[in-house]
């Protein structure tokens, strides 16, 4: 295998960010005690997966997606809640966000193994101090030689200049040796893509046979990329 270094989505791919959501969002209903129900956290999960779409493209701006992201959910509670409420929900969540470092079951494993072979980096999109605080408090830290978040490198996941930024840090020289590996067509195999480098696809449930984007691996379970990479 030609690989040096592997630049590794977090997220739904090393991260267990379905189960950090729910606790932090779950946090704050608590906190400012709402009752909630499965739906109402579905809700905002949706409100929430578009506007990172737009951001994604470059439509609105990070801090458009927070103040918005929690007024329009409460919105749909229809309790008189305001434009300050959301900021202030908005605010509460990223804190007890940052405190959710879990992992997905065998990603601790995986990169342990991986490390051993590689040179490893996070390669993340979201909210710097957020990201930055879960990683530093995972077990998994200690395998990855750094994190890039796309609020400190100007420029989303799939956007080029955000794979330059990465670039620029870790040494040009390494492009021709790397390889994305991320759960999301969209953002990590896209961004691969159009930086000039191989993907793999970390997809544990569903299909691509229907997409546009093709990663050069699909890897259905850290098996999969073991089976590639070891």
């Amino acid at each position: 295998m030609k690989y040096t270094t592997l630049l590794f989505d977090a997220d739904m791919t090393l991260f267990d960010f379905d189960t950090a959501e729910l606790t932090a969002f779950g946090i704050v209903m608590n906190n400012n005690r709402i009752q909630y129900t499965n739906a109402d956290f579905e809700a905002y999960k949706s409100i929430n997966a578009k506007l990172w779409e737009r951001f994604g493209r470059g439509e609105i701006t990070k801090d458009f997606l927070q103040a918005e992201r929690f007024t329009a959910f409460l919105k749909t509670l229809d309790n008189g809640y305001t434009e300050s409420d959301g900021k202030r929900f908005n605010s509460e969540y990223v804190d007890a966000l940052a405190e959710c470092p879990m992992l997905l079951d065998g990603a601790l494993e995986l990169c342990r193994e991986l490390s051993e072979k590689y040179d490893m980096y996070i390669l993340t999109n979201g909210i710097s101090r957020v990201q930055k605080k879960r990683f530093a408090a995972s077990e998994i830290s200690r395998y990855f030689k750094d994190i890039f978040v796309s609020e400190d490198a100007g420029a989303p996941k799939p956007m080029t200049a955000y794979f330059d930024y990465v670039f620029a840090h870790i040494g040009e020289d390494r492009r021709a040796s790397s390889i994305m590996i991320g759960d999301s067509l969209s953002s990590d195999i896209a961004g691969g893509i159009n930086a000039g480098i191989d993907t793999m696809l970390y997809l544990p449930h569903g299909d691509i046979s229907k997409s546009d984007i093709v990663p050069l691996y699909t890897a259905k379970s850290y098996d999969d990329i073991r089976a590639l990479l070891l």
